[in-house]
């Protein structure tokens, strides 16, 4: 039997919502979507390509190189689609072997259901969410993303505003996070920068580019690439006839 090395290389992809996320993170994380009827996107609809790079450099100086991809979709009524794909390596006879399958997930606030599964347990689960959860509540629980960048302490960050430019054929406003990790907190012998940058996109309401860049862990980018605008194609989001559903329902 193979030795499984449990180290994910990454990466689930899913939608990003208007917030910049934490520096901290040492991973290009993007934003992720819910049934909450407060937070979905109408009449902006969109499909596009996803693309994740990490460059890491090891402890002996070699530097490793991943690359995955995946898909993304929004239709008129603010239902979101995603694809990605999730690596992980293992050893097979002595030899290290890159093994990965596909994640698939459907928020759906219309219906008020989320949908998931992948490309090996043949199975796929959908989760009903109550009309209380789908609307949030005066708690905060159905706070959109954004709200969430107002409880960031950004004293923490250096901010720089990087302007407008367009990215695969649509406009993005840029945004710079960094901070320094003083000497020795990570037993290093000098001042590390880390670098968090992200370009949103105010018209489609995506961010369509994030990438990190940490001298402790290495390089990441997430990028939306061949971006179209309109209704997508919803054909290749479709779990296989085969699959065995199984129905929960959110008993609050």
């Amino acid at each position: 039997m193979p030795q499984v090395r449990f180290t994910l290389l990454l990466t689930v992809l899913v939608f990003s919502a208007p917030l910049t996320a934490l520096a901290q993170n040492r991973t290009a994380p993007s934003g992720a979507t819910t049934v909450n009827a407060a937070d979905r996107v109408l009449n902006a609809p969109y499909s596009a390509q996803r693309r994740f790079r990490s460059i890491s450099t090891g402890a002996d100086g070699t530097t490793s190189r991943t690359e995955s991809g995946g898909s993304e979709a929004r239709d008129s009524q603010g239902r979101t689609y995603s694809a990605g794909e999730r690596q992980w390596t293992y050893l097979d006879g002595g030899k290290s072997v890159l093994g990965s399958e596909m994640l698939y997930r459907i928020d759906d606030p219309v219906a008020g259901t989320e949908t998931r599964w992948d490309s090996m347990s043949k199975k796929v689960k959908v989760i009903h969410f109550p009309k209380t959860v789908l609307e949030g509540n005066a708690s905060g629980a159905g706070c959109p993303a954004a709200c969430t960048e107002a409880t960031i302490d950004n004293s923490f960050f250096k901010v720089e505003k990087l302007g407008h430019r367009v990215i695969e054929g649509v406009g993005a406003d840029g945004e710079r996070r960094s901070y320094t990790v003083p000497v020795g907190q990570d037993h290093d012998d000098h001042p590390i920068v880390v670098v968090h940058e992200i370009w949103y996109c105010p018209e489609l309401k995506v961010v369509v580019l994030e990438t990190n860049d940490d001298p402790r862990s290495g390089q990441t980018t997430n990028q939306s690439v061949n971006i179209v605008r309109g209704e997508p194609n919803i054909a290749n989001y479709r779990p296989p006839i085969d699959y065995v559903v199984n129905d929960v329902q959110v008993p609050w």
